[in-house]
């Protein structure tokens, strides 16, 4: 029987091999910490003349490897997607110095303050219910050099705001205000949305989703649960469908929207939340455990849950 490598043992030998490759370069391989503090690992190629390098993450990559060994074509593949994305040297853009540059760069999101509370601590966040608004910078793609869209981000820190000379809300304010823009804002029938993305969906009786209404609202991006801060789309879409709505928080991505009625249980929705986090969502995509109420007069409620 072939024994199964370690995870370790494959990232300690993927390090020797880049390094092989890239004699003049530091390669480093360094756990990073995401939401919910899910740790990946990543592999680091850096160069002098390079103030911005990719992280490779190496889980996939050794899911991919037979017995957890490393082949000559996993790590050719590991530095093409290296190459795909090294941005080589490059100048850091003005708008990483100057605030009216950048401001219109600055996006937020949401994470579950709980299960961040480490993280938290070295970031500007504000409190909302029993998650936290964290604001951060949005590369454009010609910032970067890039051909096609940008994900490139870094949430924003004490020093940004030493270095662009404005307070903490100024950011907080500007990063909500570019974020939950009514044009970036949708609410849109579950039924509707299915059927978009996959046609033969049509075939289903819209009765069946009828009996129990649901609507997802995004922003359509990565972090699109931050929608859930737009008050003035959520009071409308109360007053349009004459009803307050609970706000299940789906993943990070989105949340849904199901009309608040007498026969409906917080407590069922919570325990439906909780299943779906444990055995269909990765842990890094999760936002919350339970569900949360908004009133289309008074606005968020508490429950007893949180």
């Amino acid at each position: 029987m072939t024994d199964i490598i370690g995870f370790d043992e494959f990232t300690d030998e993927l390090k020797h091999e880049v390094s092989a490759r890239y004699p003049d370069s530091c390669v480093e391989i360094r756990r990073v910490t995401k939401n919910n503090g899910v740790i990946y690992t990543g592999l680091m190629i850096k160069n002098e003349d390079e103030q911005i390098y990719p992280t490779v993450y190496l889980e996939g990559f050794y899911d991919e490897a037979p017995g957890g060994r490393l082949t000559d074509e996993l790590v050719d593949r590991i530095c093409d997607v290296y190459e795909s994305r090294r941005l080589g040297r490059m100048d850091l853009p003005a708008s990483l110095r100057d605030y009216e540059c950048a401001r219109g760069n600055l996006r937020c999101k949401l994470i579950n303050s709980a299960s961040n509370e480490d993280y938290l601590k070295d970031v500007l966040h504000r409190e909302f219910l029993d998650l936290s608004i964290v604001p951060y910078y949005l590369f454009d793609a010609g910032d970067l050099n890039l051909s096609c869209s940008s994900d490139a981000s870094f949430v924003i820190r004490q020093a940004n705001l030493d270095m662009w000379g404005v307070k903490e809300d100024d950011v907080m304010e500007e990063s909500i205000r570019n974020t939950l823009d009514n044009d970036n804002v949708s609410i849109r029938g579950m039924y509707d949305l299915l059927t978009e993305l996959n046609p033969s969906f049509a075939s289903v009786s819209p009765d069946e989703l009828k009996a129990c209404p649901m609507y997802v609202m995004t922003t359509g991006t990565c972090n699109g649960a931050v929608s859930m801060l737009n008050e003035e789309k959520l009071s409308e879409f109360c007053e349009r469908i004459g009803s307050d709505v609970y706000v299940i928080p789906s993943s990070i991505n989105e949340v849904i929207l199901v009309p608040r009625e007498d026969t409906s249980s917080s407590r069922m929705f919570d325990e439906m939340i909780c299943e779906i986090n444990e055995t269909q969502l990765d842990a890094v995509d999760v936002l919350s455990d339970h569900v949360y109420c908004y009133d289309r007069v008074g606005g968020y409620k508490a429950l007893d849950s949180y």
